[in-house]
């Protein structure tokens, strides 16, 4: 049981971390190849509130399950001293559970998040749907306190600006994503975007060609 909840953490926490550092580009990319759980992964980064809310419960759960294979194996072993010795047994294995629970999971996330969160796409999903009734009013809570301080709720657009396009472009052209073909081509884009296409186009009397009626 004590592993169980060790590992409970472990996914949870190393899964809050990694939504964070996924490549939403990428994703996106993915997501509309076609990809299902690239589906799934995005839909979770536009709605945030859902993830942290399952994050949430999900932590809560691994942490009382901990606790109580703690407590369960101290009352097993020493029954005298009652529940002075489970704080004491909890406090002593409060490190195994934060280096193997919460830090080593959320270092792995952070430099693989795209793997590691396509690995548990299924479960993580599973888990979701397990805790809507829990999560739902975590996120009608939270809108609520959005819609009194009139916070506004900023999702991820489809469409990247500007100057982070050019980010993502250079980013992909460095890690051979992207050929110089296709980096010159959007550049081209990019520096015309403010111009009328009146502008750019070809005009007809300069174009050469032939009538229809022309012989061979």
């Amino acid at each position: 049981l004590f592993l169980a909840g060790v590992r409970l953490s472990a996914f949870f926490s190393g899964s809050e971390s990694g939504i964070y550092r996924v490549s939403f580009l990428r994703l996106s990319i993915d997501a509309h190849a076609g990809d299902k759980v690239a589906r799934q992964l995005l839909w979770f980064v536009q709605h945030p509130e859902y993830f942290v809310a399952t994050t949430l419960v999900g932590n809560n759960l691994a942490n009382y399950v901990t606790t109580l294979a703690i407590g369960m194996g101290a009352a097993c072993l020493v029954t005298s001293h009652g529940p002075v010795f489970e704080i004491v047994s909890t406090l002593l294995f409060a490190p195994i559970i934060f280096v193997f629970g919460e830090l080593m999971p959320k270092n792995l996330y952070f430099r693989a998040p795209t793997m590691l969160l396509r690995r548990g796409a299924r479960v993580f999903q599973w888990c979701y749907r397990c805790f809507l009734p829990v999560t739902i009013p975590l996120v009608w809570v939270t809108r609520l306190f959005e819609k009194i301080s009139g916070a506004k709720r900023h999702q991820l657009d489809l469409v990247l600006g500007r100057h982070r396009l050019v980010q993502v472009l250079n980013t992909g052209h460095e890690h051979g994503l992207l050929t110089a073909e296709q980096g010159h081509l959007v550049h081209g884009l990019l520096h015309d975007a403010n111009r009328p296409a009146a502008d750019l186009m070809t005009p007809v009397n300069r174009i050469l060609g032939a009538d229809e009626s022309t012989s061979r």
